[in-house]
């Protein structure tokens, strides 16, 4: 029959806690070597001992179980076994013991301590131990290789940016977008590199290498329109047409009580017939304004002057907006339709129009007012 006291001890070493216990003289510490006549306690390896040993060593604070191999981390005691699990912080390499901070879109976990301390990349947030200074921004190694810059400015795009045209290709930072001058051709911010024109006018660097000042080139753009409002669109015009490039203050004080943008301008005075054009367009820019107002001295020969401006100017635009389209400028025609303007209303009801009774009946619509 198994004794009282030996059956507490198997219990308890099957716990694998320390065990009070009356020893044998035969059993000695494992760990000084003396014998022990008293209390004894058994380590979860096996291994047995006295009562003086037992309160020299520590109790890991991970698992509960005495060690005298302590290790001690941010003043937690750890047994071998449990620091060997210990996770590390991704930066330092540190066990973290306490609170930390997870990533998961990197998988990252980062100590208090490298929270608090480490450089933190101003696209992401995430601490860093090999920032990265790009223009005035800090950034890590995984942000600085991919982050868009400002078309501009160069600085890195850390927030919001700007657009134009549609062309998400060239971003700008809002404070270039605030700070420069528009370019007159394309809208965005003409940067540090811009040219001011002599009246008053700003290119973008990009706008000003396409730009066309010489009439020569000009003319060879508006013979190609005109064969297209004669050959796709049946738009003959007998008027002789005086063509001239002129500067913005020129169309300002021609067109009168005309408001906004001009780009381009029908002028007739009797039977003479002349368009003015901005000198500094690019390409697709004359083949729009060239198109709108030749579409206007068509009007003049074959519609009645009693028509609303809507129509009128709708009229032009949907010319406009088939003639680039015809020159693969497509991208640059749906523009036409994004504007908040008379033009534009006048262009959707004509495309509307055009849906249900085809060209046809936006020519006799324009021409009749029905379609």
């Amino acid at each position: 029959m198994i004794c009282r006291r030996a059956l507490l001890l198997l219990i308890l070493t099957a716990l694998c806690l320390s065990c009070i216990s009356q020893a044998h003289a035969s059993i000695n510490c494992d760990l000084c070597g003396k014998a022990i006549s008293g209390p004894y306690y058994k380590l979860s390896d096996g291994r047995i001992i006295c009562q003086d040993c037992r309160e020299s060593i520590a109790v890991c604070d991970q698992c509960g179980q005495l060690t005298t191999s302590v290790i001690n981390v941010d003043g937690r005691n750890y047994c071998s076994s449990c620091y060997a699990k210990l996770e590390r912080c991704g930066l330092c390499g540190k066990p973290i013991s306490g609170n930390f901070m997870y990533y998961p879109a990197l998988n990252l976990k980062v100590c208090d301590k490298c929270e608090r301390e480490k450089p933190k990349c101003e696209r992401c947030g995430v601490p860093t131990n090999s920032p990265i200074k790009l223009g005035n921004a800090i950034l890590c190694g995984r942000c600085a290789a991919t982050i868009e810059r400002c078309h501009s400015c160069g600085e890195p795009l850390l927030k919001d940016y700007s657009f134009f045209e549609g062309n998400e290709a060239l971003k700008y930072c809002l404070e270039c977008t605030r700070k420069y001058p528009r370019c007159d051709d394309c809208g965005a911010p003409s940067g540090p590199y811009g040219t001011a024109l002599d009246d008053g006018r700003y290119l973008c660097p990009e706008c000003r290498k396409v730009a066309l000042f010489e009439p020569g080139l000009v003319a060879s753009i508006k013979a190609r329109v005109e064969g297209f409002l004669e050959g796709s669109m049946g738009m003959k015009i007998t008027h002789e047409i005086s063509f001239s490039l002129k500067d913005k203050n020129f169309l300002k004080t021609k067109a009168k009580n005309i408001h906004g943008d001009l780009n381009g301008l029908f002028y007739r005075k009797g039977e003479a017939y002349f368009i003015y054009v901005l000198y500094g367009l690019r390409e697709k820019d004359l083949i729009s304004v060239l198109a709108h107002e030749m579409a206007h001295a068509w009007q003049s020969e074959k519609c009645s002057e009693k028509l609303a401006l809507e129509d009128t100017e709708g009229f032009a635009q949907w010319v406009a907006f088939k003639a680039l389209y015809s020159y693969d400028n497509g991208d640059f025609a749906q523009l036409m339709l994004k504007a908040d303007n008379i033009y534009s209303k006048g262009l959707v009801k004509m495309l509307a129009i055009e849906k249900t009774s085809g060209p046809k009946g936006v020519f006799d619509y324009i021409t009749s007012g029905e379609p």
